[in-house]
């Protein structure tokens, strides 16, 4: 049997992971991403700290399945989109990379925003802008470190500088520059848009554009020797973990609605072509089979839960890990509406994308009082994530029926079903937990003839492990709950911007 190889460079974690030809997870390893934040709202990492992780997770994962190198017949990858790793001409990093949560180039945002730039750059990109778009940081960089620029060779994404290292070719994939932005109808990138973000230095050093699905290049030896796979194995180009996700999921069919529950949490709607509605907000990205998948983000995600554990504790086992199931125990011990507290989970320093844009906006729990517990806190934080995902999807120009549901938080009976109360519609969890890194090697494994397609490797390998059925009475309490969190959303916005100018103040 012939096995496909998955790496996932997320923004907390990096995970390489192992299926075989049914699509089951035969093996995953995991590290921690180590981020760095060498001043207020950097988001940063040392890219040669990063390949390291790489190896220890592909070398563990063989470990784990007792296989050898020359048992993976293709490796896929993916990894979280935006940012920027510059690279000189031998392939080395001149700098840090930067990750898509960084704030630096804010001001050069908002200065577009005040030009009222934003318009015409959504309708050539179908993206809204956030700070770390990997243009507006070019354009950062080009003024603030034009040594680093001067010494750059070309750019990358995250997925991207991994393939350099495992093959030696730099390159970029479709879905990848959709987030730089690009062009969207063209599929490739914008000298317009380059120019407005002041990245225009960079149009003579753009990396090639190489098709998500093609064999981009093979296993050089040091890198083989490394990871302990074997030299000459293929290498496809791969896909943001944005658009990765959607492969694995299963959601191929136009309108496949589907959330992954992750750093940043994806509300996503399969599209047959770069349809832009709602205007001016989330994302668009180009997808194989010449489709596109339409994203409103929480930009804050799973990230909202990691801070409110960092800030006010909970549940632990004895290695000091968080005990997840003891905190839905208390969270389930806690009615509907959280005793009355609302979060508004706006905590990424990048701001909201949508179902609003406002780099600015900030999140706030409202409603507390001296009866107030920790274990109501955390159930509004558990109700927050379902809120803004239904928030999002009510922007959409499409109401999904049912919704798919990935990502780590998606493996908790708890959450599902309270998903499904919120939203109002069945929940489906699909059978792999690692639905980017499926996508990529499904890609991988259709380039070396493992599955006749893409189409048939998805029906092969796509299967659902729970399905939540959303029970009215809960849901109509919900939409009580709902109205209020809209309306406190829509009351917040008003502050975000004498908030920052005091901050600025201050």
């Amino acid at each position: 049997m012939k096995y496909v190889l998955g790496i996932d460079k997320g923004t907390s974690m990096i995970k390489s992971v192992i299926f075989d030809e049914a699509g089951s997870t035969v093996a995953v390893a995991r590290r921690r991403v180590d981020v760095l934040h060498p001043q207020a709202g950097w988001h940063e990492e040392d890219p040669k700290r990063t390949w390291a992780l790489c190896i220890e997770t592909t070398r563990e994962a063989l470990a784990t399945a007792r296989l050898i190198g020359s048992d993976i017949a293709a490796i896929g990858i993916t990894g979280h989109m935006g940012g920027a790793i510059l690279v000189d001409a031998a392939n080395l990093p001149v700098r840090n990379a930067i990750g898509w949560p960084d704030e630096r180039a804010q001001s050069h945002l908002l200065k577009l925003e005040a030009e009222g730039a934003l318009d015409g750059l959504f309708q050539i990109s179908g993206n809204g802008l956030m700070p770390g778009n990997t243009a507006l940081l070019l354009g950062w960089l080009a003024v603030h470190d034009p040594d680093s620029t001067a010494r750059a060779a070309t750019f990358l994404c995250a997925k991207d500088y991994l393939r350099l290292r495992l093959t030696g070719v730099a390159a970029i994939d479709p879905s990848d520059v959709s987030f730089v932005p690009g062009d969207i109808d063209g599929r490739t990138f914008s000298a317009e848009l380059m120019r407005a973000c002041g990245a225009e230095a960079w149009l003579e050093r753009l990396p090639a554009i190489v098709a998500s699905e093609k064999i981009a290049g093979h296993l050089q030896p040091e890198a083989a020797e490394l990871t302990g796979l074997m030299e000459g194995t293929p290498v496809i180009t791969g896909l943001g973990d944005g658009a990765a996700a959607a492969l694995g999921i299963g959601a191929l069919a136009s309108g496949s609605a589907f959330t992954v529950l992750g750093t940043s949490c994806l509300n996503s709607l399969v599209l047959d072509g770069p349809h832009r509605a709602p205007h001016g907000l989330g994302f668009l990205f180009a997808m194989p089979l010449d489709q596109y998948v339409r994203i409103l983000p929480n930009t804050s995600g799973t990230m909202t839960m990691d801070w409110f554990l960092e800030r006010f504790g909970g549940p632990q086992h004895a290695d000091g890990s968080w005990d997840f199931n003891a905190m839905e125990m208390a969270a389930a011990a806690i009615p509907p509406g959280a005793g009355g507290v609302l979060l508004l989970p706006y905590i990424n320093g990048a701001g909201v994308l949508a179902p609003f844009a406002d780099p600015l906006a900030r999140g706030a729990f409202f409603g507390m009082s001296v009866h107030t517990t920790r274990d109501h806190l955390l159930r509004a934080v558990y109700e927050a994530l379902c809120y803004s995902t239904r928030d999002c999807f009510a922007a959409m120009p499409e109401a999904p029926t049912s919704l798919k549901l990935s990502g780590g938080g998606a493996q908790s009976p708890f959450w599902g079903q309270l998903f499904a109360d919120v939203c109002g519609v069945p929940i489906e969890i699909p059978e792999s937990a690692e639905s980017g890194a499926l996508g990529v090697a499904l890609l991988a494994g259709v380039a070396v003839g493992m599955w006749p397609d893409l189409e048939a490797a998805v029906q092969r390998t796509s299967r659902v492990s729970a399905r939540y059925e959303p029970d009215p009475v809960q849901t109509k309490i919900y939409d009580g709950w709902f109205g209020l969190y809209q309306a406190l959303r829509s009351t917040y916005r008003n502050f975000s911007s004498q908030r920052a100018a005091l901050m600025e103040q201050a």
